[in-house]
């Protein structure tokens, strides 16, 4: 599974350079409205996909909720159709990532080899939860991401839970070598982290900011699913479909003009717009925030699909910025927790939160993090309930 995973990135990576840095070069195109010209287009291609297929490729979340609902995952044409669709929508610099076309092309693969060794549900289950935790850990450069999601699965057997834990160690493990294998042969740079000028100086004020920065991250991951779900009821009823993403397109062209942070996932961005963050004004970087998110969601109920977890990390971690810059005492624990309160509320999942942002955060700040991540839940939980 990270071998295919890491495949798929390197492809994906190699387009990307091909349509925006090496066409350029040879072609000497130099106008700032190249963006705008090739979205535009793209929009073209993917109205005419999405026409002819549907809605593909198919998020994380409607993958598992087949399986739950079915027992299996469809793969006849499907695995094909989740490829093709998501290979324009990544090379084009939709603000979204590949976990979703992975997920769908290995929830397929799962369940094909399963079909062909007759296995039964439970394992056929543990199969496709163990290639989700893969997809987490290689996609993602988090190899703890999988085992996370091992503890935010309601169960109270605690031998089933470490038996599954166990299980998603081993083969997320190999998930993460079978990827660095395929990487070191076809070399991938990544540039996902977000790096701090000077080392923690830790302050008692930081501290004391912890619940404004919770408060402040709730509050934007509450922004982010609601311009979700105020895009997709702006286009629910409409069956123009490819006007709808060469609108989409014409949106990410145009934000990529304004700032070429507003396109892409986010992956490679980060690290140096981290560098940045700091000597920056809390208007800009709140403006990166609102934008990233709705170029993200808007464009996603256009057609440019993909994965939300990417954009999700990069507008939160603007968002983090802008509230150290206003507030700058100690600012890894300001952004940290900021980014730890908005993921869990975006994503509901405190243990896969938690993995991601192991390796991507300083390592000082991690017990932080658990603790944010599950309070955070825990608030969100019973606010519910009332």
């Amino acid at each position: 599974m990270g071998i295919t995973a890491g495949a798929y990135l390197i492809l994906v990576n190699f387009l990307i350079n091909l349509v925006w840095k090496t066409v350029p070069n040879v072609f000497n195109i130099s106008t700032i409205y190249y963006p705008l010209i090739i979205c535009g287009l793209g929009g073209i291609l993917i109205g005419l996909l999405q026409r002819k297929n549907g809605n593909y490729p198919r998020m994380m979340v409607e993958v598992i909720g087949e399986y739950k609902q079915t027992g299996k995952i469809k793969y006849t044409n499907e695995i094909r159709k989740n490829f093709f669709h998501a290979i324009p929508v990544l090379t084009l610099g939709a603000s979204v990532g590949p976990e979703a076309a992975l997920s769908g092309i290995l929830g397929g693969l799962v369940n094909w080899v399963g079909d062909r060794l007759r296995l039964t549900l439970e394992r056929r289950e543990e199969l496709v939860n163990m290639g989700i935790g893969a997809i987490l850990s290689t996609v993602f450069y988090a190899p703890f991401a999988g085992i996370g999601k091992a503890f935010d699965e309601p169960t109270r057997d605690f031998r089933i839970k470490g038996r599954k834990i166990f299980v998603y160690a081993v083969t997320i493990l190999s998930g993460v070598v079978g990827f660095y294998l395929i990487n070191h042969v076809l070399p991938h740079e990544s540039s996902f982290g977000i790096h701090f000028r000077r080392s923690i100086n830790w302050t008692w004020q930081g501290f004391a900011l912890i619940p404004v920065a919770i408060v402040a991250g709730i509050l934007f991951g509450m922004l982010f699913n609601n311009l979700g779900k105020w895009s997709q009821q702006l286009t629910r009823n409409n069956q123009k479909t490819v006007l709808w993403a060469i609108l989409g397109g014409l949106i990410i062209g145009t934000a990529g003009i304004i700032s070429p942070y507003l396109m892409f996932s986010g992956e490679v961005q980060l690290l140096g717009f981290s560098r940045d963050a700091v000597s920056q004004s809390a208007l800009f970087l709140i403006f990166i925030a609102i934008g990233k998110a709705f170029v993200t969601n808007f464009c996603f109920s256009l057609g440019w699909r993909g994965g939300m977890i990417f954009p999700a990390i990069f507008s939160s971690a603007a968002a983090g910025f802008a509230l150290s810059v206003l507030l700058p005492f100690t600012p890894a624990i300001i952004v940290s927790v900021t980014i730890a309160s908005s993921l869990t509320y975006i994503m509901r999942q405190p243990g896969v939160v938690a993995g991601l942002l192991l390796l991507l955060l300083p390592i000082e700040v991690f017990p932080i993090i658990i603790v944010v991540c599950y309070l955070t839940n825990y608030l969100l939980k019973s606010l519910s309930k009332q």
